[in-house]
C-alpha cells in the first residue's frame, strides 16, 4: 500500500509540475533502468543551459528522490533554478533542493552532494571547476555562494596563483544565509558559519563543533553545535515558546 501511494504521489509531481522537462532531464541524464525510476524531480520552473556532463547515485534508487525546487524551502522568490552541467554530479541519498538555485557544474568539475538530512535551500550559487564535497546532514540556507575558483588570474610577487582550489564542507554543518564559501575552504564536521560571512581558508586544525563568523571569517567559539534532532527541536520550542513558521 505505501509502494502505491509513493507511485501515485510521484504521478501527482510529474503531472502537475514540469513532466516533460522531468522525463527528459532523468532519460538525458541517466542510464535507461536508473531514468525509469524518475529519481530527480522538478517541482518549480527550471532552465537547462548545458547537460552534457553525468549524474551519478551511491546506494538505492527511488522515485522522488531529488526534489528541486520545492517551495518550502524560502518560497519568497519565483525565479527559474537554472543547471548548467559539463562535469559529474554525485548524489549518496535523498535531498531537497529549493527554488530559483544556480548550479554549474564546469567540464573537470566534481560535485559531491552528502545524504541523511543535506539540503539545500533557495537562491544559492554553487559553482564547481575543479570539486565541491559537501557532507552529510548539512544545512545549506539560502542567498548562499559556494564557489571553488576566483575565475581570474592574480598575480603575487612574480607568481601566478592558481584559479581552481578545492571546497570540504564536513559532516552536519550549518551555514547561515548570505555567506560566501569560496576555494580553498576546509570546514570541519559540525561547524557554524554565521549569516554574511565570507569563509576563505582551511580550518582543519579547529576540530569540530567550532562557529565562524566575519569577513573573513574567523574561529570564534568552540563546543558549539547545532540541535538536529527533530524531537528535541519540538520540545526546546515548548520550552522557549517558539512558534515555528514555515517560510
Amino acid at each position: 500500500m505505501k509502494k502505491i501511494r509513493c507511485f501515485f504521489k510521484l504521478l501527482l509531481v510529474i503531472f502537475l509540475h514540469n513532466p516533460f522537462k522531468i522525463v527528459y532531464f532523468n532519460f538525458k541524464m541517466l542510464p535507461f533502468r536508473q531514468a525509469v525510476r524518475l529519481p530527480i524531480v522538478f517541482y518549480s520552473k527550471v532552465v537547462f543551459r548545458s547537460l552534457k556532463g553525468n549524474i551519478k547515485f551511491c546506494g538505492v534508487i527511488r522515485p522522488n528522490m531529488i526534489r528541486i525546487g520545492d517551495k518550502k524551502w524560502h518560497p519568497g522568490t519565483m525565479s527559474p533554478t537554472i543547471l548548467k552541467i559539463d562535469g559529474t554530479i554525485i548524489f549518496h541519498g535523498d535531498m531537497p533542493i529549493g527554488m530559483s538555485n544556480y548550479i554549474l557544474v564546469a567540464k573537470d568539475g566534481l560535485l559531491d552532494f552528502g545524504t541523511h538530512g543535506t539540503t539545500l535551500g533557495a537562491n544559492n550559487k554553487i559553482i564547481c571547476f575543479d570539486k565541491i564535497s559537501i557532507g552529510n546532514n548539512c544545512r545549506i540556507t539560502w542567498e548562499n555562494q559556494i564557489i571553488d575558483t576566483s575565475f581570474h588570474y592574480i598575480e603575487c610577487n612574480n607568481v601566478i596563483e592558481p584559479l581552481n582550489n578545492p571546497i570540504i564542507i564536513g559532516d552536519n554543518c550549518w551555514i547561515g544565509n548570505r555567506s560566501t564559501i569560496s576555494k580553498g575552504t576546509v570546514l570541519p564536521d559540525y561547524s557554524i558559519v554565521a549569516s554574511g560571512s565570507v569563509v576563505n581558508k582551511d580550518f582543519s586544525n579547529c576540530g569540530k563543533f567550532c562557529f565562524y563568523a566575519g569577513i573573513p571569517a574567523k574561529l570564534k567559539k568552540t563546543n558549539i553545535k547545532r540541535i538536529f534532532d527533530v524531537n528535541e527541536e519540538k520540545k526546546l520550542d515548548e520550552k522557549y515558546h517558539y512558534n515555528r513558521t514555515k517560510l
